[in-house]
């Protein structure tokens, strides 16, 4: 019985042992998994932020050239602007015994001038510079706008008032169209116009055609394979019943058969969008 006593205790103990040992190991591999585990968490976090990293640090020319988004050479320089205000012109009778061999109406409150040549204005080889040269000549402030595009669809050439040689991109109440007949000669015009434009406030520095561009892209408003042109600083109507006029990037964006006009504020980046048609 002692023997077989002894025995008996020493095969327990060797369970135990290897129980204990079981034990041990299974902890050893828990606590390596959970190690693995975490040291991987540990490299993927690490590369999604060097991944992070490098989307924010990669340039807008970067960004838009992986996108196969198209653009012109850009205006590089950054000025400093002001707003400017003005106040929508009645147009006086005086000013319209002017103009000869036309028929003027006036509206009820003199906003808007329509005049009816009393022959048609034919124009050259050169078209857009023999009509810029009526707009000078024929026109009353004719010298104060720049022309934007032709509205082909009512045959018509849309001009835009000027101040310090930007354009006041699509005000209504500084605006000219051109009306041509069918033989491409002008036969009419409606005239609105803006005075007493004045700068307002002190000068500030702007967005750069870059930065307003870059803002157009976080917006998620430029789409892959675009193309940018007609970049253009001028003045875009903030407050439409003071006439408060911001300066304003303007971008024409092509993508497909879809054609956008995007306003980009040069002050806080605000941002104005037309589809194209004049």
């Amino acid at each position: 019985m002692g023997v077989l006593g002894n025995s008996s205790h020493l095969l327990r103990r060797r369970r135990e042992t290897f129980m204990d040992w079981s034990k041990t190991k299974t902890i050893f591999i828990a606590v390596f998994l959970i190690l693995d585990i975490f040291l991987l968490m540990v490299f993927f976090n690490k590369h999604s932020a060097s991944q992070f990293e490098f989307i924010q640090e990669a340039s807008i020319e970067d960004k838009l050239k992986s996108y196969n988004i198209e653009y012109e050479k850009l205006p590089e320089e950054v000025s400093e602007e002001t707003i400017i205000t003005a106040k929508t012109k009645k147009f006086t009778k005086k000013e319209t015994d002017r103009l000869l061999n036309q028929t003027v109406k006036l509206s009820l409150n003199q906003l808007i001038l329509d005049s009816y040549l009393q022959k048609p204005f034919k124009l050259g080889e050169e078209k857009l510079e023999d009509m810029k040269s009526f707009v000078e000549s024929d026109v009353l402030f004719g010298d104060q706008y720049r022309y934007w595009g032709m509205n082909d669809e009512k045959n018509i050439a849309i001009f835009y008032q000027h101040y310090d040689n930007k354009k006041m991109f699509e005000n209504k109440n500084g605006k000219l169209e051109i009306k041509l007949n069918n033989n491409g000669e002008i036969y009419a015009y409606s005239q609105t116009l803006l005075e007493n434009l004045e700068e307002n406030g002190k000068s500030e520095s702007i967005l750069s055609a870059y930065q307003a561009i870059e803002t157009l892209y976080k917006n998620g408003l430029i789409k892959p394979n675009s193309k940018i042109s007609n970049v253009e600083l001028g003045y875009y109507t903030v407050v439409t019943e003071l006439q408060v006029l911001s300066p304003t990037w303007y971008f024409k964006i092509k993508n497909g058969e879809k054609t956008e006009r995007m306003y980009v504020n040069a002050f806080d980046g605000s941002i104005y969008r037309n589809e194209e048609n004049s």
